[in-house]
């Protein structure tokens, strides 16, 4: 997948630190990270012996004998109050970014609450270069001012969001030049990267970007 390629600066060699944060709808977990729970994210983890750093959350959708075992899989527990005003994504990001990790890796399915999905996409557009999203069939992340290299990887499309930028685009079916784009703009969905990486050069803003696959359909 292409969120765990993502190893060092760019551009500068220096390896980052990246935390992955399991949230409770997470399908898809990749290998060999340092792993936090977010609320019934953390009992996921457990229930696949996975070993935590920490788990973090209000924990009032699990019974007592599932928080046994979510303490038994970290090394911490952070319980917080059930009435706050952040989400549990929220609060673990800020608990990872304390705790000095540059690189988020957010482990949810897009297709759970649209409520929470709005909320985690909004702090991806606040974070660009350090929070990213995967789930089983897309992989979003933000870019600032600057040149880009996107690897294509195992997705098929490619599509950017913005509040307000302006974008080149190019080693894609669809480029764009120094393209001034809005909220308003819906165009730029399932683009295709031409060859192994497309370029993005933001000009101004910051610009959300999804690449995502088709649903494979069973027989």
């Amino acid at each position: 997948m292409l969120c765990i390629q993502k190893r060092h600066q760019e551009g500068s060699g220096i390896p980052v630190h990246t935390a992955v944060i399991i949230l409770g709808n997470a399908v898809w977990i990749p290998q060999g990270e340092e792993f936090i729970g977010a609320d019934r994210g953390a009992l996921i983890a457990a229930k696949n012996n996975i070993r935590m750093k920490a788990a973090i959350g209000d924990f009032d959708s699990v019974t007592d004998e599932e928080f046994a075992l979510i303490s038994e899989w970290a090394d911490e527990v952070i319980r917080l109050n059930p009435i706050k005003d952040d989400t549990d994504s929220e609060a673990a990001v800020r608990f990872a970014l304390e705790r000095g990790y540059d690189h988020i890796l957010l482990c949810s399915e897009l297709s759970g609450r649209a409520d929470h999905t709005v909320v985690n996409l909004r702090l991806i557009g606040q974070m660009p270069g350090i929070l990213e999203l995967c789930d089983s069939q897309n992989h979003v992340s933000a870019y600032q001012v600057g040149r880009h290299l996107i690897p294509k990887g195992d997705m098929k499309y490619i599509s950017l969001f913005a509040e307000e930028a302006c974008v080149t685009f190019e080693q894609v079916s669809y480029p764009l030049h120094e393209r001034q784009l809005t909220y308003r703009d819906l165009y730029t969905v399932s683009n295709e990267i031409v060859g192994k990486e497309g370029i993005l050069t933001v000009h101004e803003g910051t610009v959300l970007v999804i690449q995502s696959n088709d649903i494979k359909k069973t027989s």
